[in-house]
């Protein structure tokens, strides 16, 4: 089966075959609204979503390879055919940054959920479950998205890095902060008062 990036490659014009053959390009050809939901009936926390949702042109060259019925949806074994494809990028850590209390952490699982489309746009939610509990009342969880290879631009949509349900959402406060690395938009820190 075709890598990820070989589908897309395969699928779009010819500047993202270059990523296929592993060339490190100069500036992002692929655009991502991403950002984080956190779930907070309590303020220990063992899982995160992720939300991504990919530029109209990447989206509909995707969809060429997808979409198998031209119907502008993924459903059924087109669904389950891009899921698959995306697990690819698990070899990218799915451009997931996650610290707490200034340390990187490393997953214990990441899982593609769901794909779909809407308005044109692949989306993609990303299961998440952390190594630890964390607990946001003892700790700063600090979020981002990053694609070191600078292929991927993950871009904070308008509405924010991060999305807060649950009843203690409101006594957390998310704080976004620039980030320093060139290969990132920014970062959102989370704690939560006592």
């Amino acid at each position: 089966m075709l890598s990820w990036r070989r589908c897309v490659g395969k699928a779009m014009s010819a500047s993202l075959l270059w990523l296929g053959a592993g060339q490190v390009l100069a500036h992002p050809h692929i655009w991502i609204d991403s950002y984080y939901q956190v779930n907070l009936t309590t303020p220990a926390i063992q899982t995160v979503d992720a939300y991504w949702k990919f530029d109209v042109f990447s989206s509909l060259d995707m969809l060429m390879e997808f979409d198998k019925n031209a119907d502008g949806q993924l459903l059924g074994a087109e669904k389950a055919t891009a899921a698959k494809a995306m697990t690819n990028l698990a070899q990218y850590q799915y451009f997931l940054r996650l610290q707490v209390d200034g340390r990187e952490i490393q997953l214990a699982d990441v899982q593609v959920v769901d794909v779909g489309v809407v308005d044109q746009a692949m989306t993609v939610r990303l299961g998440i479950v952390l190594p630890e509990t964390v607990d946001l009342q003892q700790s700063t969880f600090r979020m981002g998205f990053g694609d070191r290879e600078n292929y991927f631009a993950l871009v904070t949509p308008d509405e924010g890095l991060i999305k807060l349900t649950g009843m203690m959402a409101e006594t957390c406060t998310p704080a976004e902060q620039e980030a320093d690395e060139f290969y990132m938009e920014g970062w959102v820190d989370l704690h939560c008062d006592t």
